[in-house]
């Protein structure tokens, strides 16, 4: 039996609603995502908080989806050259915090993690590259037909991988809603991306054109 991975402070990155996540020890490609402790999310009054309060087993599942739709998409599109907006997946590794899930780490100019959409905002530095490459990520999107359940700001990461820049969806993949209508078809799911890609507007000052499914910068 494998070892366990062993993580201190020193691998601790961030923190996400549901997980903390933390660097590699062995692998400066990837990342370990692990389910924070129930006691440790703070109580909040969404639906989405009340309802994995009240049934814990629901942050289990928004795990599942995510596999699930990593899974599906590469089924779907059997190509090795196959160049995917979300991070890549890696499976499950113990460590002494925990069951931690693997997945690739997006690289950013000083070797560190990529910035957000939400921080590129924030302090400025968006550019017109940036612009390009959100655009980039949006077209395969519609292409691959890939689900989206948290499409936000905050999940949205520019930086280096296999392929060079890009912005990568690194969480939130996967049709997590109880009621799984992005399911339904590429129309359904469409129609979803359309309305998450119109919030990612709303929150950053940038503006949404829905019939060429792009986003360009406000000339305010």
């Amino acid at each position: 039996m494998a070892e366990s991975l062993q993580l201190d402070d020193s691998h601790y990155i961030a923190s996400g609603v549901e997980r903390h996540i933390y660097l590699h020890p062995n692998d400066p490609g990837k990342l370990l995502k692990i389910m924070r402790p129930q006691e440790d999310q703070g109580k909040r009054f969404t639906f989405r908080d009340i309802t994995t309060q009240l049934m814990p087993g629901v942050r289990l599942r928004l795990i599942r989806k995510e596999y699930d739709e990593y899974i599906r998409i590469h089924l779907n599109h059997n190509d090795p050259k196959l160049r995917l907006p979300i991070t890549h997946m890696f499976g499950l590794a113990q460590t002494n915090l925990g069951l931690a899930c693997v997945a690739e780490r997006v690289a950013g100019e000083n070797g560190g993690v990529g910035e957000t959409l939400k921080q590129k905002m924030k302090r400025g530095t968006f550019s017109d590259d940036d612009l390009d490459k959100l655009n980039d990520l949006v077209e395969r999107f519609y292409q691959l037909g890939i689900r989206a359940g948290d499409l936000k700001p905050h999940n949205l990461v520019f930086g280096y991988r296999d392929a060079g820049y890009e912005c990568v969806l690194v969480d939130g993949f996967g049709d997590i809603h109880a009621i799984p209508v992005r399911s339904l078809g590429r129309w359904a799911n469409a129609l979803g991306l359309n309305d998450s890609f119109k919030i990612v507007a709303r929150r950053t000052g940038l503006i949404w054109n829905n019939k060429a499914r792009r986003f360009d910068k406000s000339t305010a």
